[in-house]
């Protein structure tokens, strides 16, 4: 018999961590990864995956900076 879990509230439960680490970018972990950036892009806030936000890959634009913080916690994670 096998059981299938969610791991969706384990993702809403990931506690992140967020650095501004340039005036306009700021970079989001949990304690053991980095998730990736959000960049302040004039009206709008950039969410970046990838641990490096020159290499980052843009998830989406976002009307604020919790919004894109969100997009990043709940981004399903690849292996």
């Amino acid at each position: 018999m096998s059981t299938t879990t969610s791991i969706e509230p384990l993702r809403r439960s990931a506690r992140i961590l967020t650095r501004s680490i340039a005036p306009d970018l700021v970079r989001v972990s949990t304690p053991d990864r980095v998730l990736g950036f959000v960049r302040s892009d004039r009206d709008s806030y950039v969410a970046l995956r990838g641990t490096d936000p020159r290499w980052a890959d843009e998830l989406g634009r976002y009307v604020s900076q919790g919004l894109a913080l969100e997009a990043l916690r709940l981004r399903k994670r690849s292996v």
